[in-house]
Parts: C-alpha cells; sequence; structure tokens
C-alpha cells in the first residue's frame, strides 16, 4: 500500500486542477471547465486553482494562447 502524503480531498482537489490544465489548452469557459473537472463553484475552482499554480486559471490560459500564437509567428 503506497502513502499518498495528503488528505483524499486535497488529493482529489490536486486531480481536477491537473485535469484542468488540459481543458485550459482549448478554448472553452473557466466555468465549464470547473464543472467538467468536478467543481460545482467555479469561485472554490478559481481559489484552488490559484492556490496550488499561484496564479488564476483565466491568466494561465491566456498564457498558453500567447505561447502558442508566439510559436505560429515564427
Amino acid at each position: 500500500m503506497q502513502v499518498l502524503q495528503t488528505t483524499p480531498y486535497e488529493y482529489l482537489i490536486n486531480y481536477r486542477i491537473k485535469k484542468s490544465l488540459e481543458l485550459l489548452g482549448k478554448k472553452t469557459t473557466i466555468s465549464q471547465i470547473a464543472l467538467e473537472v468536478g467543481f460545482n463553484d467555479v469561485s472554490h475552482f478559481i481559489q484552488s486553482f490559484k492556490k496550488r499554480m499561484s496564479i488564476t486559471p483565466k491568466h494561465y490560459q491566456k498564457q498558453l494562447f500567447s505561447h502558442q500564437n508566439n510559436i505560429q509567428d515564427i
């Protein structure tokens, strides 16, 4: 048996945030992503994301698209 060094709740939140990173690369709304990964409250998603990633999901998404556009310009 492996010890996760975290609570089941924290594990679940971390898993949901990890899944949201994939979805943020697609052009979809933050509220849609929050619901799709299992958050019933968008503000809870944003707060949890920022706590773990030190950036809001919207800012993360903007950085992704900015980076993608810079690559396409090359």
